[in-house]
């Protein structure tokens, strides 16, 4: 049944796009609000494999610099995480930005429930975010302070991850050079390892057990337009160094201009 209306939408967005998408972002010089929705051959986050071939919708509201993101992710194989995550936030003229963000991930929680926040047990994860955004670069830091996020020995871990993005122009493309650290150990669990003939440990953490580099990566896009549709597709080259991984993502988003 999932995997049949997750087909259906995207059918219905590639043979229809300016109707699946007709939304217009509003009118006014201080206000927007853009709707777009992407389609990613793997889920690839922070240097972390988060699933395969995904749809993932998004909304932002734009207001004298004041914004609100709503942004979900939904994979066609069943054992896929569902995710839905809240931002909000402000961003000034000059480039400053801070916010917040509400990270939540079904199989996480027992029962799945999304209202429910119980400390140590919720599948929510708060956030604050600080950073820098221009022309020629993006710096941002992002910190746990509230929620599933706990190291193996039950401290809070307060997972930060800081990221470096720098774009530029080349052969008529745009490109997006990433690089993501945490600076401390983050948030982990023990798992045992279920193939092992006698119990075997492993611990598995958010990011790393120490100052590490977790994303290392490359993205080419090419925008495209189709009537009143702007179609950015994208095709990025990810590495994580600390765990030895490496993935390439392609994708293509559909949003009204």
């Amino acid at each position: 049944m999932r995997k049949s209306a997750i087909l259906l939408l995207l059918l219905t967005a590639l043979i229809f796009p300016s109707q699946a998408l007709k939304a217009q972002p509003t009118t006014g010089p201080n206000s927007r609000m853009s709707v777009q929705s992407d389609f990613v051959s793997k889920y690839y986050w922070r240097g972390m494999e988060k699933g395969g071939f995904s749809i993932q919708p998004s909304a932002t509201f734009n207001y004298h610099g004041l914004y609100a993101r709503l942004f979900a992710s939904t994979g066609l194989d069943k054992d896929d995480a569902d995710e839905i995550n809240i931002s909000l936030g402000y961003k000034a003229p000059f480039g400053l930005k801070i916010g917040v963000n509400d990270y939540w991930t079904s199989d996480v929680e027992e029962n799945n429930r999304y209202f429910f926040y119980e400390d140590k047990k919720t599948a929510h994860q708060f956030e604050g975010n600080i950073g820098f955004e221009s022309k020629y670069f993006s710096l941002n830091a992002y910190t746990m302070f509230w929620g599933n996020d706990y190291k193996i020995d039950g401290d809070r871990a307060y997972s930060t991850y800081i990221e470096l993005k720098v774009p530029f122009r080349l052969w008529n493309v745009n490109w997006d050079a990433v690089a993501g650290f945490t600076p401390m150990e983050s948030a982990g669990w023990d798992e045992v390892d279920p193939y092992a003939y006698f119990e075997i440990h492993h611990k598995t953490y958010y990011y790393a057990d120490t100052f590490s580099c977790v994303l290392a990566g490359l993205r080419a896009t090419k925008n495209m337009r189709y009537k009143n549709m702007n179609i950015p597709i994208f095709v990025e080259f990810d590495t994580n160094p600390y765990l030895r991984t490496a993935a390439v993502v392609a994708g293509v988003s559909l949003k009204p201009f």
